[in-house]
């Protein structure tokens, strides 16, 4: 399943924020983890499911292949 930021429905969002404990978290998250892809960090997760970094990013966090540490500064990784 793409993961698509224009088609991502409400409830799925909530899911994502109760996931990482709320919007704050998965905005910074995604942020840093856009800034890895950008700079040429492998993607974490197999397949050609999207090629934005955005949608990766968020993939990779439903997948629960990333999450922000407790310190709010860096992207641990599974």
């Amino acid at each position: 399943m793409t993961l698509d930021v224009k088609k991502l429905d409400y409830p799925e969002l909530e899911t994502l924020y109760k996931k990482l404990g709320g919007k704050y978290r998965v905005t910074v998250l995604l942020q840093r983890r856009v800034n890895e892809l950008v700079r040429g960090s492998p993607k974490l997760i197999s397949g050609e499911q999207t090629k934005d970094f955005i949608g990766i990013a968020l993939e990779e966090i439903k997948q629960g292949k990333i999450w922000l540490s407790d310190d709010n500064l860096t992207v641990a990784k599974a």
